[in-house]
């Protein structure tokens, strides 16, 4: 909307500015009494300046370029330029300049008038139309963004759901205070995907409890939890990040790692200043003939992929995958995101 608002002011301030410079340049005649020549001057000469900007900033410029009208184009601007100088001519005529030779100068004069402003509405329009278009490829780079984030989040989404829905299957018949449980828990994951994930960010807070619910899910699964550990080392408040942004690396550490307190799945977030880290660590299991021909990690390409959108030069991801041990660090500048302490 504010571009045509620009596209309509634009004819506007350029004949303020053209007013003003005019003054400028004939204020000497203003100090010896001329004025009224002056303004005589540019009654006569600004009117069919303005037509001539005016029409090729409106009309010329935005078609002058369809190739299936280029020779039509060019026969109206030869046509206009012809009419207009005659009008010049007709103008000075009913002011009061009726000398053939005079009038021929004035025609002849007016064609470099005419050269001069249609370039100038051309110039106009075609910075204008380079700013729209800038404008809107931006919009739609950012309407893509958001379009391929919603993807990656649906795609997310019903894998983590999949997962978690086998883990209570696996213990609702034989232990009713488990499933009321972690029904609670899963309840507490939709609330959290449906109505607070929907969003470009969310708080460090609400993120740290989202992967809470999901670990004391997985936890009741094995007789001793001891397994996993979550460690949090600074003050979270404040923050805002992307949501579900580390369940896809917690994730794959369930899926290929070991459950044994021996063999511990360790997860630590830091934030220190501007910097977040955060760090996820899982000792390989052997996988069996089924689990290696699957598709592997959907999830982590995504995160890859949202990691690249999100935080483009402002972000580290190293994978250390050796035959024993999976680990993730991230670090995230939250500066250069503006998703810093507040």
């Amino acid at each position: 909307m504010y571009i045509k608002k620009i596209r309509l002011l634009a004819p506007l301030v350029f004949w303020i500015f053209q007013v003003i410079v005019f003054l400028i340049r004939n204020i000497y005649q203003f100090s010896q009494g001329a004025a009224s020549e002056v303004f005589r001057t540019m009654v006569l000469t600004f009117p069919l300046d303005c037509l001539t900007f005016c029409v090729f900033y409106f009309f010329f410029a935005p078609r002058f370029y369809n190739r299936k009208k280029l020779v039509w184009n060019v026969i109206l601007v030869v046509f206009f330029f012809i009419l207009n100088s005659g009008l010049w001519a007709g103008y000075y005529y009913l002011n009061g300049v009726h000398e053939e030779e005079q009038l021929r100068a004035f025609y002849l004069s007016s064609m470099g008038h005419n050269l001069l402003y249609s370039f100038y509405g051309i110039l106009f329009r075609v910075g204008i139309n380079w700013y729209e278009k800038r404008d809107r490829q931006r919009e739609l780079e950012r309407q893509q963004v958001r379009t391929e984030l919603a993807l990656l989040r649906s795609q997310i989404n019903p894998h983590f759901l999949f997962n978690i829905l086998n883990n209570i299957h696996s213990f609702a018949r034989h232990d009713p205070d488990k499933t009321s449980f972690a029904i609670i828990k899963l309840a507490e994951i939709m609330r959290y995907m449906l109505y607070e994930a929907n969003t470009e960010k969310v708080p460090v807070e609400k993120e740290i409890k989202y992967i809470e619910s999901y670990l004391a899910l997985q936890k009741l699964r094995y007789k001793d939890p001891g397994f996993v550990t979550f460690d949090i080392d600074g003050d979270p408040a404040g923050i805002n990040i992307p949501p579900m942004l580390f369940i896809p690396f917690i994730e794959n550490a369930f899926k290929h790692g070991c459950k044994s307190v021996e063999d511990k799945i360790k997860i630590s977030l830091t934030i220190k200043g501007e910097m977040l880290r955060f760090h996820c660590q899982n000792t390989k299991r052997i996988l069996s003939s089924a689990e290696r021909n699957m598709s592997k990690g959907i999830g982590i390409m995504n995160i890859k992929r949202r990691l690249d959108l999100l935080f483009p030069g402002a972000h580290d991801l190293i994978v250390n995958d050796t035959e024993k041990r999976y680990i993730i660090d991230l670090t995230l500048n939250l500066h250069e995101n503006q998703m810093y302490r507040h």
